[in-house]
């Protein structure tokens, strides 16, 4: 049974009408429920989502009951006749699943505190009174289990997340709060969950990472491990040696390096040739050995991820040996990051280069995130430039009459289409590269020097992105995952911004 770790064992949650205190996190979950009244499809979309993961666990099932029956696991019981249903239903009964409202308000909470695993967040979202709340007036007041939370939220698409953002901007436009007639365009730099990388550190992790796997087989499926052999020898020598890799420095520390890389490529060619040769000697047994088809499915997803480990290894080998030994420059594409195989590297304005994404972020003037991209690799800013202003349009159903950007969107042609879009009349490129494109007359011009004003607003909205909704540091992994991640912080963002203007309008309607 699942342990309920969000659970208070021992009070009595009031309802949402008693005092509860104003909060950041209240105002969020306030407004948010506000929005489910407004724009009740929210729910429908997110019931589709829970349906189809109850229909793809009900398959799951259905499919390991047949295999139990066929292969005598009740004796007697008669087989010839189970057919799989053409269209399979959830049965009435005991609900296994969240309620839609309950998993729509997790996916607030997991952008506000950007975890429903991590211990701190576990225990933020157990002692929050607002939460208790909540769960208590729109649920059944049970918090549900962490797998059971994460499972549930993880199977809202991202399509109905971007929905979600695309309702909460009309309704930012419908009460007045912005009128999205400004757009302002930034890229950032986020940390993906991810150590920066070296050659050596990455065979290290590789090799250590297949022949862990290789012992758990017995463990998690009931085949052999590998064989041992002499792979304790070898993995302490590489990793030895990766170690003295990575503190060699001073006069001479170049070839001090190469030397002790030559040493370590002969420590990872015999740990991968062993661990190849024992999956080839265990293939037979893999394929042989009888498993149910759900738990089939996760023998092979985990064979094919040594095996992927082995190419892997090898690739990075090989361009290490390029680099390192034959001193050439190689165009062959890195491996970066072992946990989040979507990651690159990321140069942005001069600064520190770092494992990550590459976030294209549009704000409006009042300060509302109206579009969210992150591209693959580190993409350039220059060919965002239309797609995004076409997404905000596709978002708000309004097209800015002025965009600023920085130099780095820098493109007459970009520029040219974007000013070719109905409605917009200014598109101001900052910068000696954004002066090149325009005259001088347009450049001296009141609407291009406000538009050159306003650019830094957005910095300012990504530094509060960062520090208050931890925008710049990743906890997924895979370039999907990450950005439903920061769609999600970038929602929770909207929510407490419109919180704060309700607050700003009240006070300037009482002046």
């Amino acid at each position: 049974m699942e342990t309920t770790i969000f659970s208070r064992k021992s009070k009595e949650l009031p309802l949402l009408g008693s005092s509860i205190p104003r909060t950041e996190l209240s105002d969020i979950l306030e407004i948010s429920i506000e929005l489910l009244d407004r724009f009740p499809e929210i729910l429908e979309k997110i019931e589709t989502d829970l349906f189809t993961l109850g229909i793809e666990k009900k398959k799951k099932r259905l499919a390991d009951r047949a295999w139990e029956l066929s292969h005598g696991e009740l004796p007697g019981f008669e087989t010839d006749g189970y057919t799989e249903p053409e269209e399979l239903e959830l049965e009435t009964g005991r609900d296994r699943t969240m309620t839609p409202v309950i998993t729509y308000i997790f996916i607030m909470l997991r952008g506000y505190f950007s975890s429903l695993t991590a211990s701190k967040a576990i225990d933020r979202i157990r002692d929050s009174k607002v939460v208790d709340v909540y769960i208590k007036t729109h649920g059944d007041g049970k918090m549900p289990g962490r797998t059971t939370a994460l499972e549930n939220v993880n199977a809202v698409s991202l399509d109905t997340k971007k929905y979600i953002h695309q309702c909460q901007l009309k309704m930012i436009h419908t009460e007045g709060l912005d009128d999205f007639n400004q757009l302002i365009l930034d890229s950032t730099a986020v940390r993906a969950d991810s150590c920066w990388p070296t050659d050596s550190g990455v065979l290290c992790d590789i090799v250590h990472r297949a022949y862990r796997k290789s012992q758990r087989l017995n463990e998690l499926f009931g085949i052999p491990n590998f064989m041992d052999g002499y792979m304790n020898m070898w993995l302490g020598k590489i990793k030895s040696y990766h170690f003295q890799i990575s503190v060699t420095s001073g006069k001479g520390a170049k070839v001090k390096r190469r030397s002790v890389y030559r040493k370590l490529y002969k420590e990872v060619e015999k740990a991968v040739r062993h661990i190849r040769q024992e999956l080839k000697k265990h293939g037979s047994i893999k394929e042989a050995v009888l498993l149910p088809p759900s738990k089939r499915e996760r023998l092979d997803k985990f064979w094919g991820s040594i095996e992927n480990d082995m190419d892997d290894a090898e690739l990075v080998m090989a361009y290490s040996k390029e680099r390192i030994i034959d001193e050439k420059d190689t165009d062959v594409e890195k491996i970066v990051s072992l946990g989040d195989g979507s990651a690159a590297f990321i140069s942005k304005g001069g600064r520190e280069t770092i494992v990550g994404y590459r976030p294209q972020v549009g704000r409006s003037g009042n300060g509302f995130v109206t579009v969210l991209h992150v591209p693959e690799g580190n993409a350039g800013d220059a060919p965002q430039l239309e797609p995004l202003v076409r997404k905000v349009i596709e978002n708000t159903g309004i097209a800015p009459r002025c965009v600023s950007t920085d130099d780095g969107y820098s493109s007459k042609k970009g520029r040219d289409a974007v000013l070719k879009i109905d409605g917009i009349d200014v598109v101001s490129i900052s910068g000696s590269k954004g002066k090149d494109l325009i005259s001088e007359e347009e450049w001296e011009s009141e609407f291009y020097k406000e538009a050159r004003r306003n650019r830094s607003a957005v910095e300012s909205l990504i530094f509060v992105l960062k520090y208050s909704f931890e925008f710049g540091r990743l906890r997924r992994r895979g370039i999907e995952l990450v950005r439903e991640e920061l769609l999600e912080k970038a929602i929770v963002h909207n929510f407490s911004r419109m919180a704060l203007m309700r607050r700003r309008n009240k006070i300037l309607e009482a002046g």
